[in-house]
């Protein structure tokens, strides 16, 4: 049991409220004790702001979406952007993005009973990634099974394409989150699991198990989440060699 977890909603005008933006930025920055540079710091972000198209309305302010257990004692919280509700909008996925986003960051919760990683560490060795594809699959069983979100194959096929969206590429970041194809397939997996589960449904524990098994392949995937055999590969070398061989042999059959 996660306990009750907050859902609040980040709006730009917030950074509008010198007050509330002051004391975010004390949260931030908790182990300083110079209120001055925090008050400067404070006076150069607003100053920014006013450069932006729309202000405190320009949507990359408030693009994201994250968990955290950090605002104090027992606040166990999920928070999204306007901003990532205006992309997912302007995506075409208004309907099946916010639930992607609060499922995926609910996830993030359930991993803290699993033991998987703790919410506000500093990430390392890019354990950042195996964090983000476990919920992006937990996140995807619950929305395709018939007993949680029961989301048409369509509405599915739409959290994949957005799970993709939100993909990195920035392989050697220790933050990285996954690649834009491996996002996709830990929710192909996900939905996979929920659809061969019809009828009955998976303890938390066990879904974690099967996705770490899974998981242990996941750089060897290719696009279509398949796994490249070895066979497959040497008969499509072969096939190549044949067909260089025989285009080689008609050229010179050409010349006499």
């Amino acid at each position: 049991d996660v306990g009750e977890i907050s859902l609040f909603c980040a709006h730009g005008s917030d950074l509008a409220d010198r007050e509330k933006l002051v004391q975010t930025l004390h949260l931030l920055f908790s182990d300083s004790n110079d209120e001055s540079s925090i008050e400067d710091l404070a006076d150069d972000i607003q100053e920014l702001i006013q450069r932006l198209p729309g202000r405190y309305n320009y949507p990359l302010l408030t693009f994201n979406a994250f968990a955290t257990d950090a605002i104090g004692p027992d606040e166990a919280s999920i928070i999204i952007g306007d901003g990532y509700f205006q992309f997912q909008k302007d995506s075409g996925v208004e309907s099946e993005g916010p639930e992607y986003a609060h499922t995926h960051e609910y996830s993030h919760h359930l991993q803290l009973l699993l033991g998987v990683g703790e919410l506000n560490d500093e990430i390392s060795d890019q354990s950042a990634k195996k964090q983000e594809l476990m919920a992006d699959a937990f996140s995807a069983y619950f929305l395709a099974h018939d007993s949680g979100g029961d989301m048409t194959s369509e509405e599915i096929s739409n959290v994949h394409a957005i799970a993709y969206s939100v993909g990195d590429c920035e392989v050697t970041n220790e933050a990285h989150h996954g690649t834009p194809s491996q996002r996709k397939c830990a929710t192909v997996w996900g939905s996979s699991l929920a659809d061969s589960d019809r009828g009955r449904k998976f303890k938390l524990q066990d879904v974690a198990k099967e996705f770490e098994s899974w998981y242990t392949k996941i750089d060897k995937m290719d696009d279509s989440c398949d796994y490249p055999t070895k066979s497959s590969s040497a008969i499509s070398g072969s096939l190549s060699t044949w067909l260089v061989t025989a285009a080689a042999a008609n050229f010179i059959a050409m010349l006499f």
